[in-house]
């Protein structure tokens, strides 16, 4: 793997802004209004930060020098747009199944169009990506939202749902997308596939701590996907463990590429948990 310099990290600490990710989703948002879906609207702009998106870019910038953001904006786009989609179909999973901590209510019609937008314009997105194979985004995409399915496919409607654990059903919701994020970025840099696992272990258990601190400390109506129930010591615990995956993650990827973006970036996950502030910088 190429070893590559610091990213700069006094002058340029962001590698992909939220800011920059917005425009590029205003482009994409502004095709909802004629096509009559505003729930697309709504539900992108309900995040406070374009955290997955941002988590692709610290992955690409580890392995390579390059500074152009228009490498990694769009599977960044495609990955916040996921990011949607998964959120609305939670939503109406728990409007159909009354299954759910706080109540969800939606029209089944119209979120189900709005989640197929979002669906389609996150593989979209993937297609503008230059000088890497779409078919390896798409790939990773994809196993992201199979996995995501099942998942709640288990919890919602199938007879599997009374043995339903939430540690379990984090890390194939929240953790998969945060494991597909980090794999995303990588892809892009054309890493080997020993430390593509690397990231994705960093990315899913970093989005799983993360989850688990909206549920539990700033906000549950903030994180992605609902819970039907809540254990809360349970969770703190699953919560250590991915956060000591993360971690050990880190360590080996350091041994061959520079990853202090990426730490920067998991403490500003801690410090968000324990202030309960989002700000674009960080997050």
């Amino acid at each position: 793997m190429k070893q590559v310099s610091r990213w700069q990290a006094m002058t340029d600490p962001v590698p992909l802004s939220s800011s920059q990710i917005d425009r590029q989703l205003e482009s994409v948002l502004s095709d909802t209004e004629e096509a009559g879906l505003p729930l697309v609207r709504e539900v992108l702009q309900e995040p406070r930060d374009r955290w997955y998106g941002q988590l692709v870019g610290h992955a690409y910038v580890s392995l390579t020098d390059t500074r152009d953001p228009e490498t990694v904006l769009p599977a960044a786009t495609g990955v916040e747009l996921l990011r949607g989609y998964v959120r609305l179909r939670n939503r109406l999973f728990v409007t159909l199944s009354g299954k759910g901590t706080h109540s969800l209510t939606l029209e089944p019609a119209p979120a189900l169009l709005a989640g197929d937008y979002l669906y389609t314009a996150a593989f979209t997105s993937l297609r503008s990506i230059p000088d890497v194979p779409s078919s390896d985004c798409f790939e990773v995409l994809t196993t992201v939202l199979e996995t995501i399915t099942d998942a709640f496919s288990r919890v919602y409607t199938s007879a599997e749902s009374a043995g339903y654990d939430p540690a379990t059903f984090l890390d194939e919701t929240t953790g998969s997308l945060g494991k597909g994020a980090a794999v995303l970025g990588a892809t892009l840099a054309s890493v080997d596939d020993l430390h593509r696992r690397h990231f994705a272990r960093f990315g899913r258990g970093l989005s799983t701590v993360r989850q688990v601190d909206r549920v539990l400390e700033v906000n549950p109506k903030e994180a992605m996907v609902d819970l039907p129930t809540v254990d809360e010591s349970q969770l703190r615990i699953h919560a250590q463990r991915r956060q000591d995956d993360a971690d050990r993650a880190l360590d080996a990827l350091s041994k061959a590429t520079d990853v202090t973006g990426l730490r920067a970036f998991t403490e500003s996950n801690e410090n968000r948990a324990n202030s309960g502030v989002n700000n674009e910088t960080s997050n």
